[in-house]
Order: structure tokens, then sequence, then C-alpha cells
């Protein structure tokens, strides 16, 4: 299999990585051996991550976690070549996160009979997943946001493997026409995040119709369009909490037009007001140091 694999950014314990295929037929790689636990996280094209008698059906709004010492192979069903995000996890990592999960009895680390997973994205981690590619793109990524981002993506895929299901599998004729279609909504909210977006605007951006597209993007997400971006919105406010903006700024960096409604749907969110989530950070990154 033909790839470009770009080193976006290395720390002590992870490297992410720009994957791109470059393959031009549906074709079935040659055996591989996983050395490393990994995240893959893809933004475009479709690819089955074979390993173990499991065929996983990867594509945007899945999240394929795997656990290092076994072998496994990628075909391609479509036309497109896919590309993803990949965060490896260095080996003393794995073993220490490996070892606190077990003392826990984490199922998925402990059954040697599991290799990899699928798990269905969120909103909240894709709008990490776009911080972190912003950061790392800078032309000196800040190491601690960096990090920070990471630990971020990592734990809130370790909380979906609570109550576990497999993400539903698509039909293959919606992947062949509507993938593309998700995939350009998913990255003009991700890029127009703070601007006042309609249905219309978003689906004429996609050369959809709108009542077909709020259909198709909730059998994709699982959730309606509006309530996808709010909770990107939220996620960014949340982040921007740890830094000195001003509440009011805030808000209307992520979206919101008005404080009163920020500060409602951050505190049905979230349980606590902005201000009061600010406190509590302070507070914990105050006990950590």
């Amino acid at each position: 299999m033909e790839a470009e694999v770009h080193i976006l950014f290395s720390s002590d314990y992870y490297e992410i990585c720009d994957f791109r295929c470059l393959c031009n037929e549906c074709t079935r790689s040659k055996t591989e051996y996983n050395e490393h636990l990994s995240l893959c996280i893809t933004r475009s094209g479709n690819f089955y991550y074979n390993a173990f008698r499991a065929s996983l059906d990867t594509h945007t709004g899945s999240v394929l976690i795997s656990k290092p010492g076994y072998d496994y192979t990628v075909s391609h069903p479509g036309e497109a070549p896919d590309e993803c995000t990949i965060i490896i996890f260095k080996k003393a990592f794995y073993e220490d996160i490996a070892e606190q999960l077990q003392l826990k009895a984490h199922w998925f680390f402990t059954n040697k009979d599991i290799q990899s997973l699928l798990l269905k994205s969120s909103p909240q981690l894709e709008q990490l997943h776009y911080s972190l590619l912003q950061a790392a793109r800078q032309l000196s990524p800040d190491k601690l946001e960096m990090d920070s981002i990471v630990m971020e993506i990592l734990e809130e895929v370790l909380s979906r493997f609570t109550n576990y299901e497999m993400p539903q599998v698509l039909p293959a004729r919606l992947k062949k026409h509507h993938l593309v279609t998700i995939e350009k909504a998913k990255k003009y909210l991700s890029e127009n995040l703070s601007k006042n977006i309609s249905l219309e605007e978003l689906a004429r951006h996609c050369c959809i119709s709108p009542f077909h597209f709020s259909r198709i993007y909730k059998i994709f997400t699982g959730y309606p369009v509006y309530q996808y971006l709010q909770l990107m919105r939220l996620k960014h406010a949340e982040m921007l909490l740890s830094t000195a903006l001003p509440v009011a700024d805030i808000a209307f960096q992520s979206g919101f037009n008005s404080i009163d409604y920020f500060s409602s749907a951050f505190k049905k969110q979230y349980k606590v007001s902005p201000t009061t989530f600010r406190t509590s950070q302070k507070k914990t990154a105050g006990f950590h140091k």
C-alpha cells in the first residue's frame, strides 16, 4: 500500500502523524505488524482494518484504537483514498496506561482476543481533533498545549469504552454518495465555528437540499446538525476557559451571540456556570503544582 506519512509533532510519549493513502485501486495491503498503541481518526475516505477475525469499517465519525502485538491488513472498498490523523503512543507510555487500566480490570486492555476496536466519535472529540491539528501546524507548537489536547483526546476515547456499542454499519450506497458530504460539512463547521451558520448555508456548501442534508447528517453522526454544532462550540469554550480570556470574549469566539445564552447552555452541559468551571480548573491546576 502506497502512502505519505508526515510526523506533525513528536513528544516524549507520542507522535502525531498525518497519513495520506496514495492507492489508486481497491487493494489489500500486505500484512503488517502493529508495534504501538495507536488512535486513528479518519478525516476522509473509507477503509477496512482487518485484524484477528475482525474487519472494522473505518470512515469519518469513527476512531480506531489498536493495541500493540498483532498483525493487520488494510483494504479499500471505494475509490477515494483515506486521510487520517494517527496518534502513536510510545512503548513506555503504553505500558504505564495498560498497567493502570489493568488494575481496574479494563476489558479492552486485559482481553488478549481483542486487538482493535472501532469507536463512535463525538462532537467534543471532533473539536479536540480540530484543535490538535491547528496547534500542530503552528510554526513552533506549544508543547504543553499539545500534550494537554492529546491527553483529553485519550480520556475522551477511553470514556467511550463504558457501555461500549459497535458503531452502526452504514450501507455501502450511502457511504458512496454521502461520505464526502459529511466530510465537507464537518470541515465547514469547524472552520466557521464562531459564525451564525444556517441550515440552508451549510446544505448549499455541500450541494444538497436542506431536508436531505439534515436527515443524512443525523444518520452519520447520531446528532441533529444544530446539536452537533452546539456541542462543538461548548467544547471549544471549555478549552478557552483555561486561558485568561474574559468569559464574554469566549462566548462570542465560540459562536454564541448572547452571554446569557452561553452561560445557560454551558451550565446545562457541564452542570456548573462558566465562571465556576474556570475557578475549579484553576484550583485543580494549583493542586497539581
